[in-house]
């Protein structure tokens, strides 16, 4: 987790100035859920399998259009 850790920190300190703060951290988020997602299908980590269904598309969906409207604005 260490150098996971510090990836992270390098990344956004990289990243923040060039595609501003708001951006940076959506994508983060975004990141975040769609590994979740993942996670959960396959219950990987010891953890109860929770399937994939159209709702959590549609929220991932949701999130990336945020995400697209952040950019372009």
């Amino acid at each position: 987790s260490g150098i996971l850790g510090a990836f992270y920190v390098a990344c956004v300190i990289i990243l923040a100035p060039k595609l501003g703060v708001a951006l940076t951290f959506c994508l983060v988020v975004t990141g975040l859920l769609g590994i979740s997602l993942i996670i959960d299908h396959y219950g990987l980590l010891g953890i109860p399998v929770h399937t994939v269904n159209w709702q959590r598309i549609a929220g991932i969906l949701l999130i990336i259009g945020g995400v697209l409207l952040i950019r372009k604005f």
